[in-house]
């Protein structure tokens, strides 16, 4: 890395759409403009685990949306924990995998919660 020009290795959605059709009913949860919820400048895959973690420590949620996001939402934490420290590692291939784990828990966990009333 030089002193000047710094080289950077992260993880970004491209597509805020692809996010919304992955996981509609955390994206409801998370995102829809008649929750209550913390400022996002971009609605993410990282950014939509912000929000639902927030959901769970903060939000007024139904047991059964507490329920699902106490079972799952650990492991989908540790996910983006193990791909933060992936990529300060320089290390593509688990960072690959950290990220093939989250989605993979996010579409359980979108299975299991239902949308909001």
């Amino acid at each position: 890395m030089g002193r000047v020009l710094q080289i950077r290795v992260m993880a970004y959605t491209y597509s805020e759409e692809e996010v919304r059709k992955a996981w509609p009913v955390l994206w409801a949860w998370a995102f829809e403009e008649t929750r209550p919820g913390f400022p996002h400048d971009m609605r993410g895959v990282l950014e939509l685990v912000r929000a639902l973690d927030d959901l769970y420590q903060f939000g007024d949620i139904p047991k059964s949306l507490h329920t699902v996001l106490k079972t799952f939402l650990p492991g989908v934490l540790k996910g983006v924990q193990d791909l933060q420290q992936s990529l300060a590692d320089w290390d593509p291939q688990s960072a690959n995998q950290a990220s093939d784990y989250i989605e993979d828990a996010l579409h359980e966990l979108n299975k299991q919660a239902s949308y909001p009333d």
